[in-house]
Formats: structure tokens, C-alpha cells, sequence
């Protein structure tokens, strides 16, 4: 997936690919969008429930899988539509050569009454749009990516949106059937999107042009809600799970760690990073979720192997070449201050830990260690602002 965008490979073609590819993850790694909902429950096949909510929510922004069980309560969704959407993947398999179509039907069952019947592929708007050759798989995912389609360019304009600016403009990000103040800025980037053939490296520099992309985060203090749903400052938001860890790893390092970095270096941090992850919890839907981060996510912050490695006073850390190599306590905490939280200590803080460090027999390199775990550990390092 890196690759591709890291090609510019236009956005409808990655998602086509994604929808309706064939054969080994291995040899076609885009096969993965459909082999992950495999369960040994559902006979080791790919479940095309999962498949249909996964492609409305993530390619059209509207959660269609509400109506899973019954019509939906909100919406003009009914539970035919899930079910003939369903329908697309009812001849989706996986066998020895990996995922390919062939005979079959998808059977719903009735919520209630238990009863079974076979459903026919169908979608649930804009059926003009569907295309009357090619695979079930290869027809719906034309559909989905027609420039006609009502949701497609949007559902992408909002989610780039929200992960370049920390928020989407229309609130959930996989909801756009909500009415929102939103809607009008986002069709104009979605009309752009379309225009420039769904260029997503276009997309994300006319979102960084957008003056919100430029404002600071500091808002009036007694106008901070209506600032943050006006765009007139910039949104206080978490960092990704992987953000943060990218960050933690980086804090520790006296040099930039990117793709120009060693092999070596760079295959620490793949292993490093995927576990952290793991246990720090990967944010999904609630990605975008402003609320605070978890109790379990602060004690990884605090306890996790990651932090507690990559901080301590050891010769390959900042923290260690920071205390042996500052002239002076002042020095060592503006390098510390700098490494971790890309700024300078207030003066304020700048005299509490000169003074913390200057105490009678303290150990400037385990007190350097100390000071950076607690910057780390502070909100301002896993907020974007």
C-alpha cells in the first residue's frame, strides 16, 4: 500500500485493485482487503458480511452495516441492501492458488424467522453505474470508484483530511449521510479530487495549502468549542498509535531515522514499532475520536519495554550523549527539550531542572534519563497541536 501512494498511483485504481485481485497474498498483496475476513467459523472462506461493511465504511463513508439485522433506523438503508451488497463477494473464495470467483450464491438468513434464501447482487443507489461485465467483484468495485458515484471522491477527501489535520470536516468520519457544516468544503475538494483523476498526492497539497492547515491550536479562552467546529484554529488531536511510537523511537536518537538510515536501524524499528502497536492498541474506528487516550496506553507509556529501553541512560540513546556531551546542565536540557519535544524549555522550565540537576550529588546522566521519560510521558508529546 506504501508503494502505491508512494507512486501516486491514482486512488480509484488502488481501490479497484483492492476489491477485485486475485491469487496469493504473497505474489498479490492486495488480495489481503478480502483473505483478512477469513474465519475458520465461516468454513475458512472470505465472510462476505464483513466484506460489504468493510467496503461501504471505508471507500464510501456510510455505515450501510447498520442494516445488517434490520432496516436502518436513521437512514433510508434496508436489509436488502446490505444483503444484495453482501451478494458481490457470494462467489469470493480461497483455495490453494489463494483468492479467486467462482460458483455460488450468497444466502442471508432472516434475523428473526431464521428462514434462508438466496440473494442477487445488487447495489443500493446510482445503479446505472454498475457495469455489465466482469466478475461480481470487478463490477462492484467499477461502481464503487465511479467518478459518479455520490460517496467515493468525498469518503477519500474526508479521511485525507482528517489525517492530515487530526479531524475529519464531516463528523464520523464513516458516516456522511449526517447532516454537517462540512459538506459544502468537503464536495469542493472532492469535485478537485475527481477532476485531477483521484491524484492523492494533489489531494493532500490543497489540504496543506487550506489556511486550518497553517493555524495554531491556541483558540480564545472562553471559545474554544465553537473555534475547533469553525476551522479557526487548528484541531487538538491524539497521535496514531504508530505516530507515537515513530515519535519515541525518533526522541531517542540523536540523528534522523528515515528510509536513508541503515538497513539495520530500520529493521529495529519495523520490529519495535509493531509491537508496540500491538499492545498500545491500534485506534480504528475511533481513529479520529477526540477523546482522551486510555489507561492501558498511558501505563505502556509509562512501564512498556519501547519507552523504558529507548530512554534509559545507555550509550546508543540521546539521553546518555546528551548528559556526557552538554557543556553544561542549561545545555543538556535544551537538547533534551529539543530531541524530544522539537522546542526549547520555557524559562520556567529551563530554571526548575537546572536546579534539579545541580542538586548535591545528583547524577546527570540518569537525571537527563528522567527528564526525558517525563517528556515523553507528557501530554504535549502524543498531542498534535
Amino acid at each position: 500500500m506504501s508503494d502505491q501512494l508512494l507512486a501516486n498511483r491514482p486512488y480509484d485504481q488502488l481501490v479497484r485493485e483492492l476489491l477485485s485481485s486475485d491469487g496469493l497474498w504473497t505474489d498479490n498483496p492486495a488480495t489481503n482487503f478480502v483473505s483478512v475476513t477469513v474465519q475458520p467459523d465461516n468454513q475458512n472462506q472470505p465472510d462476505p458480511v464483513r466484506l460489504a461493511g468493510r467496503v461501504t465504511r471505508a471507500f464510501l463513508g456510510i455505515r450501510l452495516d447498520c442494516a445488517q439485522c434490520h432496516n436502518h433506523p436513521f437512514a433510508d438503508w434496508k436489509q436488502t441492501d446490505f444483503q444484495s451488497l453482501s451478494a458481490f463477494f457470494g462467489q469470493t473464495h480461497v483455495g490453494f492458488t489463494g483468492i479467486y470467483d467462482g460458483p455460488g450464491e450468497y444466502v442471508a438468513e432472516e434475523h428473526k424467522s431464521k428462514q434462508t434464501r438466496v440473494v442477487a447482487p445488487a447495489v443500493p443507489f446510482a445503479k446505472d453505474l454498475v457495469p455489465a461485465t466482469g466478475s461480481r467483484r470487478e463490477q462492484l468495485s467499477a461502481w464503487v470508484t465511479n467518478p459518479k458515484n455520490p460517496f467515493f471522491a468525498r469518503s477519500a477527501a474526508n479521511r485525507v483530511w482528517a489525517l492530515v489535520v487530526g479531524r475529519p470536516l464531516v463528523e464520523p468520519v464513516d458516516n456522511l449521510e449526517v447532516e454537517s457544516h462540512g459538506q459544502p468544503h468537503l464536495q469542493v475538494l472532492a469535485d478537485d479530487f475527481v477532476a485531477h483523476e483521484f491524484d492523492v498526492r494533489r489531494l493532500i497539497r490543497v489540504i496543506a495549502c487550506c489556511q486550518v492547515f497553517r493555524l495554531e491550536s491556541a483558540g480564545g479562552p472562553e471559545n474554544n468549542e465553537v473555534a475547533d467546529k469553525t476551522w479557526s484554529v487548528f484541531p487538538l488531536t491524539r497521535l496514531r498509535p504508530e505516530q507515537v511510537v515513530g515519535g519515541v523511537i525518533q526522541a531517542a536518537s540523536v540523528t534522523t531515522i528515515d528510509q536513508e538510515s541503515h538497513i539495520l536501524f530500520r529493521l529495529v524499528r519495523f520490529g519495535e514499532q509493531n509491537d508496540f502497536v500491538k499492545r498500545y492498541g491500534d485506534s480504528g474506528e475511533d481513529e479520529f475520536d477526540s477523546r482522551g487516550g486510555t489507561i492501558p496506553q498511558r501505563l505502556l507509556m509509562m512501564n512498556g519495554k519501547v519507552v523504558n529501553e529507548r530512554m534509559k541512560a545507555d550509550i546508543t540513546n540521546a539521553s546518555a550523549r546528551i548528559s556526557w556531551m552538554a557543556p553544561d546542565d542549561a545545555r543538556a536540557i535544551e537538547a533534551a527539550y529539543l530531541t524530544v519535544l522539537t522546542r526549547r524549555p520555557s524559562a520556567e522550565e529551563a530554571d526548575y531542572f537546572v536546579r534539579s540537576l545541580g542538586e548535591p550529588g545528583a547524577d546527570r546522566p540518569h537525571k537527563v534519563e528522567d527528564l526525558c521519560w517525563a517528556l515523553i510521558n507528557s501530554t504535549e508529546f502524543s498531542w498534535n497541536h
